[in-house]
C-alpha cells in the first residue's frame, strides 16, 4: 500500500520554479530518505505532502486521501519545538492534551516514550537545561505522543554526538519494525544509505534517481578503488610503469597515496604482485586498504555536487 503518491509534482513561487514534475511513491513500513543539497526542494516536497504548502501542478495523495490524514502524521523539526520553562514531562504531558488524548492514555503514552527514549533521568528536568542530543529527544517523544502512523523527520541528527546518533538510528528501526512509515531529509549519506530502505536524490527542484541504496550504489557508485599508503610516494618513472604494467591511466598519486581503480581486468592478483614489485624496488608500504563505492559516491557522481554537511536547511527552497 502507497502510503504517500507524489505524481508529476510542480511547485513554482512566481517566476521561480523549486519543483519540476517529481514522482515517487513511498510504501507502508518503508525509511524513505529525500536527499539533496540545499535548495534541492526537500522542504518545498515535505512541505507540500504534510498539506502545508500547495503544488502548483500534479497530485499528491497521503493515505489514499483518507480523511483525518493529519492526526496520522507526525513532523519532528530540526528546531526545537517544546516550552524551555517546562519539564520533559510537563511537555509531554501538555502536547499529549493538545493532541486531545484523555488523561489516561496520556499518562501512560507519556510514561512509554520516556523511558523509550531514555529520558528517564531527566524527567524532572526543565527542557532548556537539556542537552542538544536530549532536547532532540524532548522533540521526538512530544512528535510521537499521538502514536501517528506517518513520521517525518529533519535532519534528525545534526549536530549531534556519534554515540547519540547511533542510539537515534536505532529508535529510527525500532519504528519502522513498529510498522511506521518514516520520511527522513538528510545531508549524510552515511546516514541514508545505513537506514533508507529507498532513497530519492534531488537537485534544484528535479528528480534525478530514485531507488534502493544498493541499486543506486551499483548503477552510479563507480568502482572499487585500491589505496596503497607508500612511504615518501613513488617517483614519477616507477608511476609510469605501475600505470603500464596495469594498463590503467588513472592510477593516481596523491601524496604518500597510491589509488588504484579496480577494474574488472585488475584482479588482486595484481595488486599483490604489484605490491612485491614496489617492495622488491625498496618501497615501504604502511597499509593497503579497498574503498568501496559509497552512496556519497552515488550523489557526488550524478549531481557533481559535494554536501556540506555542517549548512541547516533553508527556510524557504
Amino acid at each position: 500500500m502507497a502510503v504517500v503518491s507524489v505524481e508529476k509534482v510542480s511547485k513554482s513561487y512566481g517566476a521561480k520554479k523549486v519543483l519540476d514534475e517529481v514522482t515517487f511513491r513511498i510504501e507502508q513500513g518503508e525509511i524513505f530518505g529525500l536527499l539533496g543539497s540545499n535548495g534541492a526542494g526537500k522542504s518545498t516536497v515535505t512541505s507540500i505532502i504534510l498539506g502545508l504548502e500547495k503544488q502548483t501542478s500534479g497530485k499528491v495523495s497521503v493515505f489514499e486521501d483518507a480523511k483525518d490524514t493529519k492526526k496520522r502524521i507526525a513532523l519532528v523539526p530540526q528546531e526545537t519545538a517544546f516550552f524551555k520553562d517546562f519539564t520533559v514531562w510537563q511537555n509531554i504531558k501538555f502536547f499529549a492534551s493538545i493532541y486531545g488524548l484523555k488523561k489516561d492514555e496520556a499518562q501512560k503514552r507519556t510514561e512509554f516514550l520516556i523511558n523509550w527514549l531514555n529520558l528517564s533521568d531527566f524527567k524532572d528536568t526543565k527542557a532548556d537545561f537539556l542537552s542538544g542530543g536530549y532536547q532532540r529527544l524532548l522533540n521526538i517523544a512530544i512528535s510521537l505522543v499521538h502514536n501517528p502512523e506517518l513520521i517525518f523527520l529533519d535532519e534528525p541528527t545534526v549536530g549531534l554526538d556519534p554515540k547519540m546518533r547511533h542510539m537515534f538510528w536505532e529508535k529510527i528501526r525500532e519504528l519502522k519494525k513498529e510498522g511506521k512509515t518514516i520520511i527522513i531529509t538528510t545531508h549524510y549519506m552515511d546516514e541514508a544509505e545505513k537506514l533508507c530502505t529507498r532513497v530519492a536524490l534531488l537537485k534544484k527542484g528535479k528528480l534525478l534517481a530514485a531507488g534502493t541504496p544498493a541499486s543506486l550504489i551499483s548503477r552510479y557508485g563507480g568502482i572499487k578503488v585500491v589505496i596503497l599508503d607508500v612511504v615518501n610516494g613513488v617517483s614519477d618513472e616507477d608511476l609510469k610503469k605501475i600505470r603500464e604494467m596495469l594498463g590503467q591511466i588513472m592510477v593516481i598519486l596523491k601524496g604518500n597515496l597510491l589509488f588504484i581503480p579496480l577494474e574488472r581486468e585488475h584482479s588482486l592478483e595484481k595488486i599483490v604482485k604489484l605490491t612485491e614489485w614496489l617492495m622488491d624496488k625498496g618501497y615501504k608500504i604502511n597499509s593497503s586498504t579497498t574503498k568501496e563505492p559509497t552512496l556519497e559516491d552515488v550523489f557526488l557522481n550524478i549531481t557533481g555536487e559535494i554536501i556540506k554537511v555542517n549548512e541547516t536547511e533553508e527556510a524557504k527552497e
